[in-house]
């Protein structure tokens, strides 16, 4: 008993002493930011049970840009900011993928920061750190991945290369490809912004779905890039030849929901940044409308403020789709509150070094 007594003594004392105190508070800050603001943010989900658990719902988790960062533009600093990235990126993917538990996931564009740029070699090592983020590998024939402009070009006039979209397919598949699940048809595409869609790209999804045509209940595209806020002729020869219900975009880096009218060739914008309920229903079922959904990004370095996964939920009994997005917490935030942190500890290690054998209190003898 007095063993105990003495040992409590002593870490008390070491808790209120100079050292300790820097201990105890660097503890509590590497535990607020790296475990307590993710696990918050989990408590912040809406709930999908109620619909997820149906066994005639397919659930799908939607990842849009991550951007993984590069090799070449971060500097000094580069392999600290990458491993926070990339930290980030599986912290919050982790926690998104046992919340949702999803029967497919769907990546929309922009997995790679420099992509574009990379050399073979480089591009490898970025594949292989995607895989350690989001176990790519492992999950088989559960995911869909589609190029953005980061990883094959199509922003800018001049930056396509045929090279970039061989090894990415390499990768990741072929560009244009029909997935079918049940009722539900999945179309991933590659139409970049500067595609003219009758002239070079129309031949080559007619052919990959003329023998099959999307006739599902669930009639799904995946392009990184917008489809709706074109020309009247893209928009619609597209939507003639594939008749989708549904599109799903990555791309602006924030989450909108635009909605075209086939019947008057409208289209316009029913949601920015926040969903009207937390858990939104979608109108599938009317041929006369086709939703194109934009995904918000996942990674904090894009500089937007509203950062998450999308979850898409489709009953094949009810013929009904929901939508919700999962926000993911602002790092920047919790890095400044690091720097802050660092500050304070180098002024107090001057003052240890000024003061020496000062405590915060002082603790009576025993």
């Amino acid at each position: 008993m007095c063993r105990r007594t003495r040992l409590t003594t002593k870490l008390k004392r070491l808790l209120i002493s100079r050292y300790g105190f820097v201990l105890l508070t660097a503890c509590l800050v590497i535990c607020m930011n790296e475990i307590v603001c993710y696990e918050w943010m989990v408590m912040t989900w809406p709930n999908i049970d109620s619909l997820a658990n149906k066994s005639t719902v397919r659930k799908f988790l939607l990842v849009a840009d991550p951007q993984l960062i590069g090799e070449k533009d971060e500097g000094f600093f580069g392999l600290i900011t990458r491993n926070d990235a990339d930290r980030y990126l599986a912290n919050t993917f982790s926690r998104a993928n046992n919340y949702v538990k999803p029967d497919g996931i769907l990546f929309l564009g922009d997995i790679f920061d420099e992509g574009l740029s990379a050399s073979d070699d480089e591009f490898n090592r970025y594949f292989n750190r995607f895989d350690t983020i989001f176990q790519y590998k492992s999950r088989g024939n559960k995911s869909i991945v589609i190029p953005g402009d980061n990883d094959v070009g199509g922003e800018y006039y001049g930056d396509k290369n045929p090279y970039q979209r061989q090894r990415f397919s390499s990768y990741f598949g072929r560009m244009i490809q029909l997935y079918r699940q049940k009722d539900i048809e999945i179309l991933r595409l590659d139409i970049d912004l500067r595609d003219d869609y009758l002239k070079t790209k129309q031949s080559r999804v007619l052919e990959e779905t003329q023998s099959r045509p999307m006739t599902s209940a669930f009639r799904i595209v995946l392009n990184h890039w917008p489809m709706l806020t074109r020309s009247a002729t893209f928009t619609k020869s597209f939507l003639h030849d594939l008749n989708p219900n549904l599109i799903l975009k990555g791309d602006s880096h924030h989450f909108t929901i635009h909605l075209h009218d086939r019947n008057r060739s409208v289209t316009e914008m029913l949601a920015r940044e926040f969903l009207p309920q937390p858990v939104l229903p979608i109108d599938v079922a009317q041929t006369r409308y086709v939703h194109e959904i934009s995904i918000p990004t996942c990674s904090y370095r894009m500089g937007v403020s509203r950062i998450g996964y999308g979850v898409l939920l489709l009953d094949t009994a009810t013929k009904s789709a929901h939508l919700t997005i999962l926000s993911t917490p602002r790092r920047y935030g919790y890095l400044y509150v690091y720097a802050t942190y660092g500050i304070c500890f180098v002024i107090g290690f001057i003052f240890m070094l000024l003061c020496p054998g000062r405590s915060i209190v002082t603790y009576p003898r025993s």
